[in-house]
């Protein structure tokens, strides 16, 4: 049984043929077959010598797809963590909008208030005026006339 699998060219894309068991160790899908005299065409102590090394390399790639998958779990966990202070974050951000909205409202008073009692102070003070007017015209009356 064979396997194709992608290889890029820069003329476009080719398949390469590969045999099952080659495939599957290029992907990692199953461990090694011992190495037999007749894969290797090798002495029985040569294929005896390539066990330790086969089996240090299993075991290296155990341990870094250990490595891999404890990563993404951290990773996983770091992202969680994340999203919670986004989270937490939009909502402050929405409150802190909401107050500047209060406050704009609360100026927006404020300044019409002052308006009103500037009319108001202006008023009273053509008032006075007036007041004082009438006075000194009927005080200079009552000077020139009865006096």
């Amino acid at each position: 049984m064979h396997r194709m699998f992608p290889m890029s060219k820069t003329n476009g894309l080719h398949l390469v043929r590969l045999s099952a068991v080659a495939a599957d160790n290029l992907v990692g899908l199953r461990k090694r077959q011992p190495i037999t005299t007749a894969d290797l065409g090798r002495n029985p102590h040569q294929q005896q010598a390539l066990m330790p090394t086969q089996d240090t390399y299993m075991e290296s790639r155990a341990e870094a797809l250990h490595n891999v998958e404890s990563t993404i779990t951290e990773l996983g966990g770091i992202f969680q963590q994340l999203a919670h202070l986004v989270k937490e974050q939009g909502e402050v951000a929405i409150r802190i909008d909401e107050n500047m909205d209060d406050a704009l409202s609360n100026v927006d008073q404020a300044q019409g208030h002052l308006m009103k009692y500037l009319n108001r102070i202006s008023s009273n003070r053509w008032l006075a005026i007036k007041i004082l007017l009438v006075l000194l015209v009927f005080g200079l009356f009552f000077v020139l006339f009865v006096a």
